[in-house]
């Protein structure tokens, strides 16, 4: 048979080519190749890049102790969000993350059953500003701050009544409220909040939360490209049941979030 003859000659090439260090020798077994998951670069506290260029925050941590679970190697690899979910829907990642759950997300994406957690889409105004709830019909006419790269709901984009101001990013937005530029910013509380904490350009600036547009759940968004994607996300969905049932986001909430003072 050809597989007879093969294999003596085969030897013989390996010896004389000085492959085999020795009669006998058996092939080390190589670590299994890490998967690649993307996490975007600005959404603090969930999500934002530290002094040493690593990625931190509590949807971080969540997803590290997830796969750590489910006893796969993790490479997580910071991008901008836009380009995180391009990356992801094209399969050159295997998920992406923080994407927002959503029925179109849903369609382009595997989505995992609980979402790793809620942030309202707030209505935040200068403490000082008069006591009053805003909602969508009390922004009109009025100006109203937003992040150019983030997704609002279409009422919003196309109001013809609402003078809308794009900021390029989360702290630009805040600054520009705390700088009376604008009436209100659509904007996250808890990131509101970290933000107040942390940025020396913010200090002493007080907000507060007006208005609630909607309340929307965020996770990661596993590739239909990746050849891994639906295991990943059915195995995410498993370990994340057995670490609620540690209180592990409990000891994570109150280690990175907290709430932007009434």
């Amino acid at each position: 048979m050809k597989k007879s003859v093969c294999r003596p000659l085969l030897a013989a090439v390996l010896v004389l080519g000085g492959v085999l260090s020795h009669a006998g020798a058996t092939p080390t077994p190589s670590a299994p190749k890490p998967v690649v998951v993307g996490v975007e670069d600005d959404c603090a506290p969930f999500a934002w890049v530290g002094q040493d260029g690593q990625p931190q925050g509590y949807s971080v941590d969540v997803v590290r102790l997830a796969f750590s679970e489910m006893k796969v190697p993790l490479k997580l690899v910071v991008l901008p969000f836009e380009r995180c979910m391009r990356e992801a829907r094209l399969g050159k990642v295997a998920a992406c993350f923080n994407s927002m759950f959503n029925e179109d997300t849903a369609k382009e994406f595997h989505l995992h059953q609980a979402p790793l957690f809620h942030e309202p889409l707030g209505v935040l105004a200068l403490a000082s500003a008069p006591r009053e709830v805003v909602d969508q019909q009390a922004m009109q006419g009025r100006t109203v701050g937003y992040v150019q790269s983030y997704q609002y709901p279409d009422w919003f984009i196309k109001s013809t009544t609402i003078t809308r101001v794009p900021a390029r990013n989360d702290k630009a937005l805040l600054l520009m409220l705390a700088r009376g530029r604008v009436d209100f910013a659509l904007y996250g509380p808890t990131m509101a909040a970290w933000y107040l904490q942390t940025a020396p350009e913010l200090r002493g600036v007080k907000l507060r939360l007006v208005g609630e547009v909607s309340n929307d759940g965020f996770g990661v968004a596993f590739s239909r490209r990746h050849p891994q994607g639906e295991a990943l996300r059915h195995g995410f969905d498993q370990a994340l049941v057995k670490l609620q049932a540690r209180g592990v986001f409990t000891a994570l909430r109150s280690k990175h979030l907290s709430a932007l003072e009434p």
